[in-house]
């Protein structure tokens, strides 16, 4: 995005009452997840940007009932909330897969574990830090996963949405898609459509 369009988009965003300017984060940060082609997002609400924490507080009731994907707050305090947004079907595929479990072991997780369960542990684990293996719940590919864990001194190959150590043009089919789908909705914005419209476009 260029930068008069940046600007453009700045300028109409900071219109939106509360609840539309809420949307329009989420929307932005997480439309790839909204159009099913994402696990999940992670996206901090903080009250360093227009009292956001306390918007979503207000408003997370109504937001569940408008969005076609879960959330759970992962960390919160006074001033920021941490809340992943997140595709049930494609986090039961990313975290039950055998190889996936196995890694996640590691860390404390278990087969018998339902997907809520895992959210509730890593939330805690988040409490202190955010744990290396929140990339399995944010569906990047295993491999790279393991790579920035067990080999912290290697060098990736790229870094985009995740740090790419093993297949580089797999990576860059994926991250031009969700580089798309936002370029997209920040288009739509411009243009004038309001967030909860788009959102029953993605949807």
């Amino acid at each position: 995005m260029g930068l008069e369009e940046l600007k453009g988009l700045l300028s109409i965003v900071n219109e939106y009452d509360d609840l539309e300017y809420l949307f329009s984060v989420i929307i932005r940060n997480a439309a790839p997840t909204i159009k099913k082609h994402k696990t999940s997002s992670l996206i901090n609400f903080s009250n360093s940007n227009r009292n956001l924490n306390n918007i979503w507080e207000k408003y997370k009731n109504e937001v569940k009932e408008k969005l076609d994907i879960d959330y759970f707050e992962l960390k919160k305090d006074t001033t920021n909330t941490f809340v992943l947004f997140y595709n049930k079907e494609k986090m039961e595929v990313s975290i039950k897969d055998n190889k996936s479990m196995l890694f996640l072991k590691r860390f404390g997780y278990t087969e018998n574990m339902n997907i809520k369960q895992c959210l509730i542990l890593l939330g805690k684990r988040f409490q202190k830090m955010c744990p290396h293996e929140i990339g399995i719940f944010l569906g990047y590919p295993l491999e790279d996963v393991v790579s920035f864990v067990d080999c912290p001194n290697e060098k990736c190959k790229m870094v985009g949405y995740w740090k790419v150590y093993h297949d580089i043009e797999k990576a860059e089919i994926i991250f031009n898609k969700y580089n798309e789908i936002k370029a997209t909705i920040i288009r739509l914005m411009i243009k004038g459509m309001k967030p909860t419209e788009l959102l029953k476009q993605a949807q």
